[in-house]
């Protein structure tokens, strides 16, 4: 009697709806792909369907935000696996959908940084025991994992070649350290991965957008397999083999659903004469939408009625896309202008806000000029804002720096006038699209310069985005600690003495490499590896006081030292007419350069 095939066939299904009712199951661990398109879709499908029946399910995702806050509003998730929860657009910044998300709502949390995330799934597909990480060593995030998903153990040494298991730190009080300690991850295996592709043939092939993100790896470390949406699926043997990213043997089913990312974006530039692409258009994140999502999903009264207008529909996707209107997402398939301006800006207009920013792009443009970087990780936030001033700035000079961003984004230059860090936009004058593990494993562990931002940062470099005073929710490392963990790195962040504090609630990311911290009234600076805190290295009188001094300032707006008497503090030049006309041109909106805070003398 002949055995039977153990062959598997993609079966394709005719909406996202149908793909979730039929392979997903109540109580799975469900994995949610992390390219720059993420599988919207299917994660609103995911909440019709399971609404109202409680199926308990764990879900891993690099980060929570926009449209993607209905998986907190439906209640059908009982643990979360991410690196970030809150809103990214226009600014980061929490949501207080999550201020109780450390005490299990809505609903438990294990948080990770990006890259770690990302290296678990590496080992769930590669079916390794575990991961050998750079980042989470010396940080608060490794001490809830120890001894169940994270193990420390001392690095091997001459006479002993294998380390030894280091076993004083399994326990919540050590967090281990660079010089003696590694930290072994175990892997993450969901059951399902849901994906939303460029497109994939009839065998069930598929091609994702780029940059990658976290690429193929969540999809290859499923171990039932991976249920997609595309914006088109072509015939067999249509796709160049050199453009697929998941083979078919890992594909259980795939359904169209044009727009399937909405309101996040997806690219297809470079393709036009492949037919399998023809008729599939790129399309720009729905900013308005985003805002509008994470708007209501930190009230509950307009929470619910965005969640039934937008997710709880009885027509599914094609009823989602009728809502958002043709002639809206026509506009998204668009590509604006790029704003410049038509004469110099007046420097004695500067605020705040810009002044920091442009201090920053100084202090960057210092650091390259002197140690020789390659790469400038840009952070998001007002830290990449200064990245790319700076870039601009040394561009003018013949220098020509790569600006790399988490995601995939090597060489950027950015679009002027669109501030989001990850807009496709930026992707146009990129001289390489990669992804999460090129980025933040190996590009920024080689001689690169991290600037990010910070909620809180304490005199001696640790930083805290987790947790604030009160015990609630921030945003989770994001990137952040595997960026401080490799590189010397500089912190942007408006002073004030909630954020410039003495001792950090949450070590997010450990100091050690955080080797200098820019306010808007001047640059604290710091050598690493050391014990030694911050000091004020250079100043400049804010915008919004010019007879302030140097000592009143830190006192005012800080919980750090004043300046020593015996310390020189350089005189920073005044703001000039190219930085700020060069930054002004990138925000046209006042995004990042609005002025957010009114300061007053001390009495």
């Amino acid at each position: 009697m002949p055995q039977e095939s153990k062959h598997q066939t993609t079966k394709i299904l005719s909406d996202p709806d149908s793909l979730v009712r039929e392979f997903v199951k109540p109580g799975m661990y469900l994995h949610l792909a992390t390219t720059m398109s993420r599988p919207n879709a299917l994660i609103y499908s995911l909440s019709r369907v399971f609404e109202g029946t409680n199926p308990e399910f764990t879900i891993s995702v690099a980060g929570i935000h926009s449209s993607a806050h209905c998986l907190a509003l439906s209640g059908i998730v009982k643990k979360m696996i991410t690196g970030f929860a809150g809103d990214n657009y226009p600014k980061p910044s929490p949501n207080s959908l999550y201020k109780d998300l450390m005490r299990g709502k809505p609903f438990e949390l294990e948080l990770w940084s990006l890259l770690t995330l990302v290296q678990r799934l590496m080992a769930g597909a590669m079916k390794l025991p575990g991961f050998v990480s750079n980042s989470l060593v010396g940080s608060d995030l490794i001490t809830d994992k120890l001894g169940k998903t994270a193990f420390l153990y001392h690095k091997p040494t001459e006479g002993n070649p294998y380390g030894e298991a280091a076993s004083p730190h399994l326990v919540s009080e050590s967090r281990g350290t660079k010089e003696k300690d590694m930290v072994v991850l175990l892997p993450l295996c969901p059951e399902i991965t849901l994906v939303h592709g460029v497109v994939a043939d009839e065998d069930g092939n598929i091609v994702l957008s780029q940059p990658g993100g976290e690429g193929a790896w969540g999809a290859l470390a499923a171990t039932k397999g991976v249920i997609a949406t595309v914006e088109k699926i072509v015939p067999r043997g249509t796709v160049p083999p050199e453009l697929v990213h998941i083979p078919s043997t890992k594909v259980l089913a795939i359904a169209p659903a044009r727009f399937g990312a909405h309101p996040q974006s997806l690219r297809v530039q470079g393709f036009p004469e492949i037919p399998a692409f023809e008729g599939v258009e790129s399309y720009l994140d729905d900013y308005e939408f985003q805002m509008e999502a994470n708007k209501a999903a930190g009230i509950p009264a307009k929470a619910e009625k965005w969640y039934k207008e937008n997710v709880i529909l009885s027509g599914g996707h094609e009823e989602y896309l009728d809502l958002i209107g043709e002639t809206r997402l026509r506009r998204l398939k668009m590509t604006p202008p790029e704003h410049s301006l038509s004469s110099p800006e007046n420097p004695k207009t500067v605020n705040d806000s810009e002044q920091m920013i442009i201090l920053a792009a100084r202090a960057i443009i210092e650091k390259v000029k002197t140690k020789g970087y390659k790469t400038i990780l840009a952070g998001i936030g007002a830290a990449h804002m200064a990245a790319w001033t700076a870039a601009k700035l040394l561009e003018k000079e013949g220098i020509h720096i790569k600006i790399v961003a988490e995601l995939g984004f090597y060489g950027m230059k950015p679009f002027a006038g669109d501030v989001f860090l990850f807009s496709q936009l930026h992707t146009q004058h990129c001289s390489m699209l990669s992804d999460i593990v090129s980025i933040l494993g190996t590009i920024v562990p080689d001689d690169c310069l991290g600037v990010i931002g910070a909620a809180e940062v304490d005199w001696f470099g640790n930083i805290n985005s987790v947790l604030d005073g009160k015990g609630n929710f921030l945003v989770g490392s994001g990137g952040a600690n595997d960026i401080v963990s490799v590189a010397d790195t500089i912190v942007v962040a408006k002073a004030n003495r909630f954020r410039f504090v003495r001792k950090v609630k949450h070590i997010t990311s450990p100091g050690d490499r955080v080797i200098e911290a820019v306010c808007q009234f001047g640059r604290f600076q710091r050598p690493s590896f050391s014990d030694h805190p911050f000091e004020l290295s250079s100043w400049l009188a804010p915008a919004s006081d010019d007879e302030m001094e140097s000592e009143e300032a830190v006192l005012r707006y800080t919980l750090w030292l004043p300046p020593d008497e015996d310390l020189p503090i350089s005189q920073e030049p005044e703001i000039n007419s190219d930085e700020l006309t060069v930054l002004r041109e990138l925000d046209p909106e006042r995004i990042y350069t609005e002025q957010f805070m009114v300061y007053t003398r001390l009495p």
